[in-house]
């Protein structure tokens, strides 16, 4: 049987742990840990375009080696299921772009 497991000290435990994990995090500046030098938004959207391009040819690589036998059933799925979600994040952005530019549209001059 499971053991029973002491309220008081688990919290007790449990809030040191993400006291000394929350000063950790708080001390560190936003713009140190997220921060890439000399990247712009271009550059970000770039490498972005150049990820999803990337993901669908390897699923249809895989789909076309999984037909040959050169690549297990495994792969090939987890490669599509890669080039599914890719997909979705694609078109999820395209509509955020789409329905901000339609809020711009819609400002009064």
């Amino acid at each position: 049987m499971i053991d029973a497991i002491s309220p008081l000290s688990t919290a007790a435990s449990l809030a040191s742990q993400l006291k000394s994990t929350s000063d950790i995090e708080l001390t560190k500046p936003v713009a140190e840990t997220n921060a890439v030098p000399g990247a712009s938004f271009a550059d970000y959207m770039k490498d972005l375009g150049s990820t999803f391009e990337n993901n669908l040819k390897d699923a249809e690589k895989k789909s076309s080696d999984g037909i040959l036998g050169k690549a297990s059933v495994r792969e090939v799925v987890e490669s599509v299921m890669t080039a599914n979600q890719t997909l979705q994040t694609a078109m999820a952005f395209r509509d955020k772009i789409v329905s901000a530019y339609l809020d711009v549209v819609k400002m009064p001059i």
